[in-house]
């Protein structure tokens, strides 16, 4: 009995395969669909993960001092040697058990050769351990000599004044790739001549994050931007702060990266829409044929299963062509973009399949093996999920935190394909009073009616909204973008005078500021000062400019002197509003100075602009007067530019127009991915639409028959077809619009201020939503039939035409 039971299963599995691939053979659309959405949304995964790892090994380190690998930076008022042994004791008996490593800091500038430099004091003993001076070709006498670790630049420097630094004679040890001065604690104390004085306490700190939060990092680069840090130490009396959360290199590659798999996860969530859409319509055709099999024998579980089988297999082919072109994809924008190129592994491959089987094989999964009709139950828990997801968009909003701002929004989502799609829908059918002929009565009638069955299968509310939401993601960005460019050339425009701008090299003197005004070609130059600098916060970047009425016009303030203004970027870092005082220590200086504005900067850098009046409160040496903007007379560029090139041939000398080139072309680089992300999904909701309203056609074919029979002209059916297609296709673009809106909003001000420092003001640009609503209607047409098989003839062979499901 056995025996003969497992004969039947056998039969009954080949029946069903028979079957299945019978249909699949007759209607291929729909599995034809869901390979392509598949494909497209893992080639998108793939590309967004490789150009991920690509920005952030070209930005992650970027910018940082990373000689000693530090992860956090220990800081408090008037911290001295004293200090440092009472926390360094406590350390030793346990107090801090995450901290691997704690080295004392001294961190100014001294003067080489007429121009300043940044040196750094560090007790080698603490940091024997240290991977950076395990490998320094430390020299015999660096504990009882004064002995300085310099580049080859800076070596060459310290050669020409007779090896004289910040007045002191030293030995200098030349080490390639250093762009600092390296010095032991008593030599820096010295140099710098703060005797028993430290600047910081550099912290190592091991497991900073959890294995969960690394698992994730490495699932969804970037997501660290999001979270917040977990693992940082507490050290009673001292601020902590991490490297990474002021670093801005850091944080703009995982923030980029946070936003570009954000699109990603969009496309594969476009991909299960439409694998949900094909399998409910695959269930809905087939309702007939498995109702027959099901009398026969076969159990629900294995009809099923044959549904799932086939997604998990469409998703595999799926996933297999996604991965190979995200793979020539990735390396192809590698090298447009000139980001280091990220070689595949397996864990990319794995994620590939992972999201391209779940997306068709779950979608076939959840789709029912023949759909029941609407009940009251159904539309209750509907409405109570758009009641949470409500609740979600508010609570989200308020923390106004990247993963609330994206929670926010995939809530938005679901409430705009719950409600805000239907009712658009159910808006253009009330216009159907002022049509004219039957036809667009019937077709603007018919809108409310295609999307109330896709609850009852057949439908396209799932399709149509995936649409919507897409076009409403690719007129969001779009309008960011937009937005973002304009902001950027409005603050390009600001900060870059017309003119030259010079920037010290190395080795080169302080600029003549007399003799660069007295040129024949300059009209005026002006003189920026730089100093690093600490706050109770975290480390700054000071700037000293004389901020006269023209000067201050560059940052939008007007209004008395100030006395400090901070960019958006280090009132954020340092928690700081207009009106607010805080307090700058730079060395043995400290003094506190009064916010009297926040101004946008395109730079991501904690920045604090202060007049040259306070220059005095620095010691000597302190600030680098590494930079001059020289406007040149009329026509008079190129000369001046020779010029200061002669004079100053190690300097780094650009007029205006090649600066606003290569930012601009840094910022289209930046959003390069992004134009191509958006697209891809895109693409994937137009697939679904597409297979949505060609399957809808194909089930309409009675009724274009029983027309026929009716006397209706091939023609006028046709017209019909295609005008409900497009009708359609037009509520999904004009529902599309206010949840663009709301993307767009969103990104503006909550997204980019969290992930890039500065917010952008949101302007509705019309050339933002061209492209995506011509997609929404190109779409429709493509569903619409080309060719309508309608006779009367095979109207009376089918008989009455009933509903299809």
């Amino acid at each position: 009995m056995s025996a003969i039971g497992g004969l039947a299963a056998w039969r009954a599995i080949g029946l069903l395969a028979k079957s299945q691939g019978r249909h699949v053979i007759r209607h291929p659309i729909g599995a034809l669909a869901t390979l392509v959405g598949v494909t497209l949304a893992v080639f998108a995964v793939v590309v967004v993960h490789l150009v991920a790892q690509s920005l952030r090994a070209d930005l992650r380190d970027a910018g940082r001092s990373g000689m000693f690998a530090h992860t956090h930076v220990a800081t408090r008022t008037n911290l001295t040697e004293a200090d440092y042994f009472d926390l360094r004791r406590r350390w030793r008996q346990g107090e801090l058990p995450s901290v691997a490593e704690l080295l004392p800091i001294m961190d100014g500038h001294v003067m080489v050769n007429g121009r300043t430099r940044r040196l750094v004091g560090f007790d080698p003993l603490a940091a024997l351990a240290n991977p950076a001076v395990a490998g320094l070709d430390v020299p015999r006498g660096f504990l009882t000599g004064d002995v300085v670790v310099a580049g080859p630049d800076d070596s060459q420097t310290i050669g020409a004044s007779d090896g004289i630094v910040g007045g002191m004679s030293v030995t200098v040890q030349t080490v390639a790739d250093l762009e600092v001065l390296l010095a032991d604690l008593p030599t820096a104390q010295r140099l710098l001549k703060r005797e028993a004085e430290l600047d910081a306490l550099w912290l190592r700190v091991a497991n900073t994050r959890s294995r969960l939060l690394d698992w994730a990092d490495e699932l969804l680069p970037g997501i660290a931007a999001a979270l917040p840090t977990i693992g940082d130490p507490v050290v009673p009396g001292y601020r902590v702060t991490a490297v990474e959360r002021w670093n801005p290199a850091r944080r703009f590659a995982d923030a980029q990266a946070f936003n570009l798999g954000v699109l990603a996860f969009l496309s594969v969530l476009m991909a299960t829409f439409l694998a949900v859409e094909a399998s409910a319509t695959n269930a809905a055709r087939r309702r007939g044929e498995l109702e027959r099999l099901f009398a026969m024998g076969v159990g629900r579980a294995a009809l099923r299963g044959t549904l799932v089988a086939e997604g998990f297999v469409v998703g595999v082919l799926g996933a297999g062509a996604g991965y190979a072109l995200g793979v020539i994809g990735a390396g192809a924008i590698a090298a447009d973009t000139g980001l280091p190129a990220t070689p595949s592994t397996w864990w990319v491959g794995a994620k590939a399949f992972l999201c391209g089987t779940l997306a068709a094989g779950l979608a076939a999964a959840l789709a029912p093996v023949w759909l029941q009709p609407v009940t009251a139950i159904r539309a209750w828990r509907r409405h109570g999920m758009g009641a949470l997801a409500l609740a979600l968009v508010v609570a989200c909003l308020v923390r106004g935190s990247l993963v609330g701002a994206f929670t926010a929004l995939l809530a938005l989502c679901y409430l705009h394909v719950a409600y805000v799609v239907p009712a658009f829908a159910t808006a253009v059918s009330r216009l159907a009073a002022f049509a004219k002929t039957a036809v667009a009565k019937a077709n603007l009638r018919a809108a409310p009616v295609a999307l109330a069955e896709a609850d009852a299968g057949g439908g396209a509310r799932l399709a149509l909204g995936a649409l919507s939401v897409a076009a409403a993601a690719t007129i969001g960005m779009g309008l960011m973008v937009e937005s973002f460019r304009n902001d950027f050339h409005d603050m390009l425009d600001a900060a870059l005078w017309e003119g030259v701008h010079v920037r010290a090299g190395p080795g080169e003197p302080a600029f003549d500021l007399a003799w660069i005004r007295a040129l024949p070609e300059c009209r005026d130059a002006r003189r920026y000062g730089e100093a690093r600098a600490q706050t109770p916060a975290g480390p700054i970047t000071v700037r000293l400019a004389a901020l006269d009425d023209r000067e201050l016009a560059r940052y939008d303030y007007s209004g008395p002197a100030p006395d400090a203004m901070v960019n958006e970027a280090g009132a954020r870092f340092l928690g700081l509003r207009a009106g607010d005082v805080t307090q700058i220590k730079a060395g043995r200086a400290a003094f506190k100075v009064t916010v009297a504005h926040v101004f946008r900067d395109f730079r991501a850098v904690p920045t604090v602009i202060l007049p040259m009046t306070l220059r005095g409160r620095f010691e000597s040496g302190a600030i680098a007067w590494n930079q001059v903007t020289a406007r040149s007379e009329p026509g008079a560029a190129t000369a001046l530019t020779n010029r200061l090139a002669l004079a100053y041939p190690s300097a780094e000398i650009r007029d205006h127009a090649t600066i606003r080139g290569l930012a601009e072309a840094a910022f289209d680089r930046s959003f390069a991915v992004s134009n191509v992300l958006t697209l891809v999904t895109m693409l994937v909701a137009v697939v679904g639409l597409y297979a949505a309203l060609a399957a809808q056609q194909e089930a309409r074919q009675r009724e274009f028959r029983l027309l026929a029979a009716l006397g209706y002209a091939r023609s006028e059916i046709w017209r019909l077809a295609m005008t409900r297609t497009v009708v359609l296709g037009t509520v999904a673009a004009l529902a599309a619009l206010p949840l663009a809106v709301a993307i767009a909003w969103v990104l503006c001000a909550l997204v980019n201020p969290q992930a890039f420092g500065w917010s952008i003001d949101l302007r509705l640009e019309a050339r933002a939503f061209a492209a995506p609503v011509a997609l929404c209607v190109a779409a429709a047409l493509a569903g619409a039939p080309f060719r309508v098989r309608a006779s009367p003839a095979a109207a009376a062979e089918d008989g009455p035409t009933t509903p299809w499901r």
